[in-house]
């Protein structure tokens, strides 16, 4: 398909890889991001095509629909504050970002007449299910001020569509990781485990380490977010996006480790990190029967491919 796009948090992790899939897809992008945390040099591809368009602006900045001209397609929602601990930390700012910012993200599409809004929303909504891997009819128990961030980013969403008709799909991602993604203390337990090991640096494990999550690797999140907007049963839907091998974080480590051996990284525990869920990983015949997508990047493929990665910044 073809048309115009929009996509917020551009120079971000994920977004800026969805960049270069739109791109090459054949779509017109609009890029807009603050810089807070995302960085310039990953859209440095997108920024020698013609037909990429990089605004600088803060995604709850009330005049956005003024920077914007002309009508898009579709609006893929990725500015966020991501960080679990700045949310206990600081509820204020995210709130203000991943709520305020939806709000107004919102409020753009439908200004520009988006056909469709895509939401990237969190496993972290679930809090600790009681069945997994969880479907999208469970409970929402967020346990970190983050999650309940993301919740109401999904309620607004559902709002908008009631009141002024904008279509939607939520993805609630689970743990992504892969090239690009940032290094800071803020950051998720693989580029920060990666990153460590590369410079000789202890791994620390918060709590026992038997925690386990389901990594789905960029580059299959992308895929699925495409199709979110691109397929037309996927309207008005909610759809878990996960990696299908529960990996205890002891492992990562493990495997972190391995591959950067010549390092000799340490592993140490610490104490349990404050709002973290034990165990996550999505059910997910929803994203196969709607979207038909299932994750192809092999969890060790996914993990040597990052490190190959971080690796090259060295």
């Amino acid at each position: 398909m073809t048309g115009r796009v929009l996509v917020t948090g551009a120079a971000g992790f994920i977004a800026s890889h969805l960049v270069d899939a739109l791109l090459k897809g054949g779509y017109e992008v609009i890029g807009v991001d603050s810089l807070r945390t995302g960085m310039k040099s990953n859209l440095s591809s997108a920024m020698n095509d013609d037909r990429f368009q990089f605004l600088e602006e803060d995604i709850c900045h009330p005049e956005l629909p003024l920077r914007v001209r002309g009508e898009i397609d579709l609006f893929f929602h990725l500015a966020a504050i991501s960080s679990v601990r700045m949310s206990v930390e600081n509820p204020q700012e995210v709130n203000r970002v991943n709520v305020g910012g939806t709000v107004n993200a919102l409020d753009v599409a439908s200004r520009l007449g988006a056909r469709r809004f895509v939401l990237a929303s969190s496993a972290a909504v679930y809090g600790d299910p009681e069945v997994l891997p969880v479907d999208e009819t469970a409970p929402l128990e967020p346990l970190s001020p983050y999650a309940a961030s993301k919740a109401a980013a999904e309620m607004y969403c559902q709002a908008f569509s009631a009141t002024h008709g904008l279509e939607y799909t939520i993805l609630r991602y689970f743990n992504v990781y892969g090239p690009r993604q940032a290094f800071s203390e803020y950051s998720g337990v693989v580029s920060i485990f990666i990153s460590n090991a590369l410079h000789g640096q202890p791994l620390s494990i918060e709590g026992d380490g038997k925690q386990t999550r389901s990594f789905i690797h960029v580059k299959d999140v992308v895929r699925s977010t495409i199709l979110a907007a691109e397929v037309d049963q996927a309207a008005g839907q909610i759809i878990n996006i996960s990696g299908t091998e529960s990996i205890s974080i002891n492992d990562l480590a493990s495997a972190v480790r391995g591959l950067a051996k010549e390092h000799s990284p340490q592993i140490a525990h610490v104490d349990p990190r404050q709002g973290d869920v034990r165990d996550s990983i999505g059910k997910m015949e929803r994203a196969k029967a709607l979207l038909g997508f299932a994750p192809e990047v092999p969890f060790s493929e996914g993990i040597n491919d990052t490190v190959q990665w971080f690796r090259s910044l060295l």
